[in-house]
């Protein structure tokens, strides 16, 4: 259908989940009541404890709340935050986010921790939330967590894939897809926010790195490269060689890819960036870092002077934290998760070969090539 909304990650493994999400939710939490007597927006006034519901384990689709939260900044001030996250990386995402009071976990499986889920409900019933966001099209999760919290306002998208009741339901829009904008759009449209949407600018990804963190990365990243490059080199590409299921490429196209791009920017040091299962994907060929801390990992992304990667999580985290980053996307609908951010470039790999590929990066960097990180715009 022209112009529908389609995510790639509503895929049949996570449509099962949903139907099982809904089936506990039937016999976990209670229909919501509505008050008869709404405005037709969300005030702008009166709004005081919020409520942010993204059931996702995933790192990248977590990281794509920052917009939303910068946007609660900005027309809520004086409010407080909670988050309600699936990803365990979520507390320490969040972190310096001044509003945000907590990032409460969700149990990894409700199958298998059905008391530790339903005290979550009940603490969220509790709490007498002014407002509840379920900012995504597909979960029914979030769309179970946002009506079990009984707050005066709940918004969300409405849609075949939700179920349960909300006070102010949005139709899914057709002049937006990216899933970083969307709960900006969701929010600004419940609340009456004028003007055509098709020229509405949205907040940045953004992890809220400190100067001290971004400092400290810098001195990571000097050492790192230091080992590995007998002389003192122009700028630092990173490299992140993995990514789930089919977006993950071999090492053999990674060396062919990357021969093209040190061939490009032969005065540049490449440095890999070691997954997390700490186990080097391009054979020890180039200096390497790693961290199992996120903002630690984020403050020597910071310091990058260019980031590349097929598309994953630790994509979307290296845009949050200030990056010039390239997404190489052969499989996901890019619309809808394509990097963001107006520095950043999403480059279209289907059907292309690693020479091919890299040769689409280097186009789509043009005269821009990878400089300092001290040396490019803030």
């Amino acid at each position: 259908m022209p112009n529908e909304i389609r995510h790639s990650n509503d895929s049949p493994a996570k449509s099962l989940r949903r139907r099982v999400a809904r089936w506990f939710s039937r016999r976990l939490a209670p229909e919501s009541t509505i008050a008869a007597d709404l405005p037709e927006h969300v005030p702008a006034r009166g709004i005081h404890r919020i409520l942010v519901c993204r059931a996702t384990r995933t790192l990248g689709e977590t990281l794509l709340l920052s917009p939303l939260l910068q946007e609660i900044e900005a027309r809520f001030p004086g409010a407080e935050v909670d988050i309600v996250s699936g990803c365990g990386a979520a507390p320490a995402l969040f972190a310096r986010y001044a509003q945000v009071r907590r990032v409460s976990v969700l149990p990894r499986s409700i199958a298998r921790a059905p008391l530790r889920y339903r005290r979550m409900l009940a603490e969220l019933r509790g709490a007498k939330y002014d407002l509840a966001i379920d900012p995504y099209l597909l979960s029914h999760s979030d769309r179970l967590l946002v009506r079990t919290s009984q707050a005066r306002f709940r918004i969300g998208f409405d849609g075949p894939k939700k179920s349960g009741h909300l006070t102010h339901a949005l139709a899914a829009p057709r002049d937006e897809e990216h899933a970083a904008k969307l709960p900006v759009y969701l929010l600004r449209k419940t609340m009456g926010v004028g003007g055509d949407a098709a020229t509405w600018t949205y907040p940045e990804l953004d992890l809220h790195l400190c100067a001290a963190e971004r400092e400290q990365g810098c001195e990571s990243l000097r050492a790192v490269v230091a080992s590995g490059a007998p002389a003192q080199p122009r700028a630092t590409i990173g490299v992140y060689a993995f990514a789930t299921g089919v977006k993950n490429y071999p090492r053999e196209w990674w060396q062919r890819f990357l021969a093209v791009l040190a061939a490009r920017y032969p005065d540049h040091a490449i440095v890999e960036i070691v997954p997390g299962f700490g186990r080097s994907l391009l054979d020890d060929a180039y200096p390497a870092y790693f961290s199992s801390d996120i903002r630690k990992l984020g403050g020597v992304l910071a310091n990058l002077s260019l980031y590349v990667s097929a598309d994953c999580g630790i994509m979307h985290l290296a845009a949050a934290s200030g990056a010039p980053t390239v997404g190489i996307f052969s499989v996901t609908d890019i619309p809808g998760w394509s990097v963001y951010g107006a520095r950043n470039h999403t480059i279209d790999a289907r059907g292309l070969d690693a020479a091919q590929t890299a040769a689409a990066l280097i186009a789509a960097l043009g005269e821009d090539s990878p400089t300092p990180a001290n040396a490019r715009p803030q």
